[in-house]
This record gives C-alpha cells, structure tokens and sequence, in this order.
C-alpha cells in the first residue's frame, strides 16, 4: 500500500516518531492510523503514561525525602546531657523562618563547637558526629600545611629529607596510615 505525506505526518504529530519509523508503523497496519499509534505506545509506551510516571516517581522521592528528614535527628549534647533534639525538618523550617538573621548559625556553630559541645546528626541505625567530621579536616589541613612547609625548609637547607613526620607509617596492607593522637 501506497502511505501519504499527510499519513506520515499526522502519525508523528501524534507520536513523536521519526519519519522512517511512522512510514513503518503505517505500512504494517495498511494505512490505519490508530493501529499504528496503537503498535507505537506498546512499543515506546504512552506519553500519559510517562507523565503519570514522572509524577509519581518525582512525588514519591518528595515524600522519601520528607520521611527521612523526620526520622533524622539533629542532635546538640555537652558532658552526655542532650541540650536540643529535633527532626531535620523542623530545623530546616526554624532556619527558613528566621532567614534575615541566618549568619548567626553558622556563628552559634563555630561557638558551640569551640566550647566543647557535641553537634550530631543521627539517622536511623547510624550516627554522624560533626565534630569529628570538623576534626578529621582539621587535622588534615594543619598535616598539610607542616608537610609543605616541611618541604619549603628542606629545599631551602639544600638537604634532601623525606617529607614524613614520625607519625606516618606503613601498615602491613601496604597502605600509608597517619595517626594523630591528642
């Protein structure tokens, strides 16, 4: 059978198929353009229907994300006495709500931090503790900053050393560890 011009296009109006592909779809069917859509939606699926998915899978990840916020926990504590527990949420909406003087958080943070304060966030079955997490990076950052002006004063001595503190070794995996001890 012989498909028109106006076939093809109709059928990529409505699916939004390439030419060869609507051509096909028409030529199978003899012309009958709702079997063709037909063939096409089994084939690539509905555009409703992919809508419908996006939606619902979009809806659903909102709905995950606002669950997860509800069961993890911001967590302030000094010498194991728990000062403030509260969802995630509600703490998001607090800073959201105060937004004009949002500097002071990070502020009050720093502060809290300074003083000896425990700042976590506790999920379900597991914990992450800001602190150590500030630390860790700390701890990172002066190991750095020794290295490299280590590596400064023995270019300028003009004696080669290698730039390891007594700290660094190599473990028995064969992997350099750094131990920091306080």
């Amino acid at each position: 059978m012989n498909i028109s011009m106006e076939q093809i296009d109709e059928m990529r109006k409505r699916t939004n198929c390439s030419y060869n592909e609507a051509k096909v779809l028409l030529e199978k069917h003899d012309g009958d353009i709702i079997e063709a859509i037909i063939e096409f939606e089994k084939k690539h699926g509905s555009k409703s229907a992919k809508e419908n998915g996006k939606d619902h899978n979009f809806g659903q990840k909102v709905k995950d994300l606002i669950h997860k916020g509800f069961v993890t926990r911001f967590v302030i504590e000094k010498d194991e006495n728990t000062i403030l527990n509260i969802s995630l949420n509600i703490l998001i909406l607090a800073v959201i709500l105060t937004m004009p003087v949002f500097w002071i958080y990070p502020l009050l943070f720093i502060v809290l931090y300074l003083v000896g304060y425990k700042i976590r966030l506790r999920k379900e079955g597991e914990e992450v503790n800001i602190n150590e997490i500030v630390d860790e990076f700390g701890n990172k950052v002066k190991g750095t900053v020794s290295k490299k002006s280590d590596g400064v004063k023995d270019s300028q001595g003009g004696s080669e050393q290698e730039n390891s503190s007594p700290d660094e070794e190599k473990s028995k995996d064969g992997y350099n560890e750094i131990t920091i001890d306080k």
